[in-house]
């Protein structure tokens, strides 16, 4: 029987790299999901976490397109389209005109810490309560979000 990584290998390919472009390491530790050593793989699943967003944005809208992009990091790609990705997911809603639907960056904050406080049959990750993202990159991500018209 093939371990995890052995799958992800065949999968993904023998070297994998990290958006900075070093060489990823051979445990796959880089990537929490694909990595049953990680936070993704093993850890108890932690209860939701409704969190507010708490004064101004102040997001890098730059910056929150790398992180959302990034496969190491936020990976929205994997399920969402949005501007200025390549092959992207189609399990997430279109998020690639998001800025103009008129949603607050408090609801969008709320969303991206952690969609199952909206939605408990979600399968988006819960990527603040996870600590996957930290609140400065929820904020960048956001900022992305809230700019992609």
């Amino acid at each position: 029987m093939k371990t995890a990584s052995a799958v992800v290998a065949i999968i993904l390919g023998p070297v994998l790299v990290l958006s900075g472009g070093a060489p990823a390491p051979a445990d796959y530790s880089a990537y929490p999901c694909l990595s049953y050593t990680l936070a993704c793989g093993k850890t108890a699943t932690r209860k939701p976490q409704a969190k507010a967003l708490e004064g101004a944005l102040n997001g890098n809208a730059e910056k929150g397109k790398q992180l959302a992009q990034a496969r190491d990091r936020g990976n929205c790609l994997a399920c969402h389209v949005m501007k200025g990705g390549s092959q992207p997911g189609t399990r997430g809603p279109d998020l690639s005109h998001y800025g103009s639907a008129g949603r607050s960056d408090a609801e969008t904050y709320t969303v991206v810490h952690d969609m199952r406080t909206r939605n408990p049959e979600t399968l988006m990750p819960p990527f603040g309560t996870n600590e996957v993202l930290s609140d400065p990159d929820i904020r960048d991500i956001v900022a992305f979000l809230q700019a992609s018209r």
